[in-house]
């Protein structure tokens, strides 16, 4: 099913907007050229909310043509989206107008972008938490029943390999080789890579899927043995959240990604190393995770060295 914000509409009606330089209609060629790319569907509907975001604000101050937009109209634009969005909603929405932009110019509809004399918007550098040992023990319910056995394969496979919520929903039972022990993954950028399992979430994967006894092809499925969905994993992993009690520490599937990388790197990986397996284009995403490490590495390392409790005090 094509979703209403992505839909191209009449190719014809759609180059004479080009040919006029509307905004809108330039937006639907950046789409149309993004689903040639083959982009995912979550990409491109993100691009078309904010892109069309873009258009609305623009349509109030009666501009209607790319080449009358100004490094001004832009800024107004990202101190409007202020208002409502946190700093991370804000650069993302900079990223994706610069690239429509970078686009328009590649393609020769623009001869400048407006966005190459703004800076992008500063992004809070936060700390992630990620899950201790003791909250994943925490995770992992009774196994003895199906959802049981399921939920445990899937929380053992997020910490085991640090993949992102889609890959994990869409692994096919035909991705997992156990005489290798890996999970071919299709990741960012129809990208595909193989990850390892260990031991252990072999075992459960492997008792998971005894207890299925259905045809469906697809690795994860719900009680009707039906696949189970992105949305639907991530409102799994927040309920046992919830059950276990989990407070301090957000429970999504990210934080099992960044529990991933934390660990791997604690355990001697090298960041090469977790960059592969991670699926980063760049070490950028990585080090972020060797920030956590350090971080958690300092509080160790003040219970032995703290100023204060070294000094011979009453």
């Amino acid at each position: 099913m094509i979703h209403p914000e992505t839909q191209i509409g009449s190719l014809s009606a759609l180059e004479q907007m080009i040919a006029l330089g509307d905004i809108e209609g330039q937006v639907q060629a950046f789409l149309l050229s993004c689903k040639v790319d083959e982009l995912s569907p979550a990409t491109l509907r993100d691009y078309a909310q904010k892109l069309r975001a873009l258009t609305r604000f623009c349509r109030g101050l009666e501009v209607a043509s790319t080449k009358d937009i100004t490094a001004s109209h832009v800024r107004l634009f990202l101190l409007k989206l202020q208002e409502t969005n946190s700093p991370v909603s804000i650069h993302d929405y900079y990223r994706v107008v610069k690239r429509f932009f970078n686009w328009l110019v590649e393609e020769e509809m623009l001869e400048h972008s407006p966005m190459s004399s703004i800076r992008p918007p500063r992004m809070p550098r936060k700390i992630v938490q990620p899950f201790t040992m003791s909250q994943i023990a925490d995770l992992l319910c009774d196994s003895s029943t199906f959802i049981g056995a399921r939920n445990k394969a899937i929380v053992l496979t997020f910490l085991d390999t640090g993949l992102r919520l889609g890959e994990l929903a869409g692994i096919q039972v035909g991705d997992i080789d156990l005489d290798r022990e890996t999970i071919k993954v299709m990741g960012k950028g129809a990208k595909e890579r193989v990850v390892r399992i260990g031991k252990k979430t072999q075992k459960a994967v492997f008792y998971y899927l005894l207890m299925r006894k259905d045809s469906c092809p697809c690795l994860w499925v719900n009680h009707e043995r039906k696949p189970l969905t992105a949305w639907g994993i991530q409102l799994m992993i927040r309920r046992l959240g919830r059950r276990a009690g989990i407070t301090e520490v957000r429970c999504s599937p990210h934080t099992f990604r960044h529990t991933f990388g934390t660990q791997a790197l604690l355990n001697g990986a090298g960041e090469f190393e977790v960059q592969s397996l991670l699926g980063h284009s760049t070490l950028t995403m990585t080090r972020r995770y060797v920030a956590t490490l350090k971080s958690e590495n300092a509080i160790i390392g003040h219970r032995q060295w703290s100023p204060v409790d070294n000094l011979r005090l009453k």
